[in-house]
């Protein structure tokens, strides 16, 4: 990721980010933003040169890009922050391949445990996690924790 294609990621992610807690009624309108911003911020201080965050742009074989993913790495336990599938770009099998890679990735950085979020309104990320063998570890204020301990 570039750091003018990071500035379009902050963009999006903190006004998504922002859009959903408002959904999942954990944030007033008027605090969302502030609220996804500061933690954005405090997740990512050095943006890209921020240690043990992986950000990527997806890309298409048509070169187009088509989403965001960004995971950090804590020892062998890795989070997945934020995933993104462009809505033109959903139901093509983009979020499975990307995953999939993903999770070769974090196994390449020495990641055993790959952990996420996923608000409960939002079936499809849901469905697509349980799919790739995700587990559900915890369910709280509108939001489930994901896991999957990675194969060797």
């Amino acid at each position: 990721m570039t750091e003018s294609e990071f500035e379009k990621f902050k963009e999006w992610s903190v006004n998504d980010y922002a859009k959903d807690l408002i959904k999942s009624k954990m944030s007033s309108d008027k605090d969302a933003y502030k609220c996804a911003e500061k933690e954005f911020n405090e997740l990512l201080p050095m943006g890209l040169s921020t240690k043990n965050n992986y950000l990527y742009v997806m890309i298409n074989h048509s070169l187009e890009k088509i989403g965001f993913i960004w995971y950090e790495k804590e020892n062998t336990s890795g989070f997945i922050c934020d995933f993104l599938v462009k809505q033109n770009y959903r139901n093509k099998g983009y979020g499975f391949e990307t995953m999939k890679l993903i999770e070769q990735d974090a196994k390449d950085k020495g990641i055993r445990k790959l952990r996420l979020s996923v608000f409960n309104f939002n079936e499809p990320a849901y469905n697509l996690y349980k799919k790739l063998k995700y587990k559900e570890v915890e369910n709280n204020d509108g939001n489930a924790i994901m896991e999957k301990i990675l194969d060797n």
